[in-house]
């Protein structure tokens, strides 16, 4: 089946900046609420939540939300080098 992950981070600045990362994968185990995700992205996984899942059966799709990020304050240069990292182990983002 196919899974997607997504994770947002919310920055706090005067302008307040949404990024939405997702990262696609197929999979027979499907996770649940409550569960928490292992990815390469991830130093300490088992802090990393799913807050909620949407399963799309005529589709056989399956949306993955993880609990999202907040942030006080981040530079564009320091916002566009998380994305990057995430980029690197195979996520995409709508922003950068």
């Amino acid at each position: 089946m196919e899974i997607t992950l997504y994770r947002t981070i919310h920055v706090k600045t005067p302008d307040e900046k949404v990024i939405t990362l997702q990262k696609p994968f197929e999979s027979s185990t499907i996770p649940q609420k409550g569960d928490f995700i292992k990815d390469s992205m991830f130093v300490n996984p088992d802090k990393i939540e799913v807050i909620s899942v949407d399963k799309n059966e005529a589709e056989q799709t399956v949306a993955i939300y993880l609990r999202p990020i907040e942030m006080n304050y981040a530079t564009d240069e320091h916002n566009q080098n998380m994305v990057n990292a995430y980029k690197a182990n195979g996520w995409s983002s709508d922003v950068y």
